[in-house]
């Protein structure tokens, strides 16, 4: 499934993407290019004996996460508002987000390694000028995140634990495709957009991880066709395709009151969907929905739910 500096930071090129900025907040966060390139100019894939990181920063969520997976949390100084799992990451130290981080507490907290989500030639100079390793997060598909699992861990010197690490990962995600092997394929919509309206609506594709998740879990993405791993569709498209299950993604949200009833709703007042007529419209508000870590897993187990609920998959 991508960002503006904040008024006293020059403007950068970047390539944030969609799954960490456009579908983490559906709350006024400015939707930017998505076909971007995804790795700087200094991706490290392994640190010479002597010189492992111990002051971290990271910015993405997805690379907070794996730090932490790997046993590594306590070398964490600061991560970005957008880093909140683990729970021990509340009490770091929060340096802004892509729209305005603060490039002089950076600094002071003098870290040995940053970690980013795509281009940002404000930071990369940065850390260029202050002899700051930096390593940029791959992750788009399921492949990238176990490379990033393994790169961190040669990176942190845990490579062990990342070995085990991915290897539980994977056996778990075929142990979920075994599951739905021999079952129908229903054509699945995964979205993300803002509750108050059906308008400026977000889906996966092909290249995206996501994407990926629905085959795995026993469904057809109705958009996996599109070039884009995270098209902007109308409503008018998603008629035509006729998913038979639609699954909205609305994290930064909670599970109030009201809030599937007002989905559902909306999408009735569209037109003949074969979802809205059964009934299988859903709402994801986990945070984990749109962040490409290890708990991938535990959003598969979800989709199997969602996409085949006559399916019992155990606990992730």
């Amino acid at each position: 499934m991508t960002s503006e500096q904040g008024p006293d930071i020059p403007r950068a090129k970047r390539s944030v993407p969609l799954t960490w900025v456009v579908l983490l907040p559906l709350l006024g966060v400015v939707l930017l290019a998505l076909a971007l390139p995804r790795r700087g100019p200094d991706q490290p894939v392994e640190t010479p004996k002597g010189a492992i990181p111990q002051r971290i920063i990271a910015l993405a969520p997805s690379t907070a996460e794996i730090v932490c997976e790997l046993g590594a949390a306590d070398r964490l100084v600061a991560v970005s508002r957008y880093c909140t799992y683990p729970p021990q990451l509340a009490g770091l130290p929060k340096i802004g987000g892509p729209r305005d981080l603060d490039l002089e507490r950076i600094l002071t907290l003098k870290p040995d390694l940053l970690m980013l989500r795509g281009a940002n030639d404000v930071l990369d100079k940065l850390c260029r000028d202050h002899g700051i390793r930096t390593y940029y997060d791959p992750t788009e598909t399921l492949a990238d995140i176990e490379k990033a699992i393994t790169e961190i861990g040669a990176l942190l010197g845990v490579s062990a634990r990342a070995a085990e690490t991915v290897t539980t990962m994977r056996a778990k995600l075929t142990a979920i495709r075994q599951a739905v092997a021999d079952r129908p394929r229903p054509r699945v919509l995964f979205t993300t957009r803002s509750p108050d309206q059906l308008a400026n609506i977000y889906t996966v594709a092909r290249g995206s991880y996501l994407d990926e998740l629905i085959a795995l879990a026993g469904g057809e993405n109705v958009f996996g066709d599109q070039d884009a791993p995270y098209p902007l569709v109308g409503l008018e498209e998603i008629l035509a395709r006729r998913p038979e299950v639609i699954i909205e993604s609305l994290f930064g949200e909670t599970d109030r009151a009201g809030l599937h009833e007002a989905v559902v709703a909306q999408w009735r007042a569209v037109g003949p969907i074969p979802a809205v007529e059964t009934g299988r419209i859903h709402v994801l508000t986990a945070d984990y929905a749109t962040v490409p870590s290890p708990r991938v897993v535990r959003l598969a187990a979800d989709l199997v739910k969602l996409i085949h609920p006559e399916v019992t998959v155990g606990p992730q």
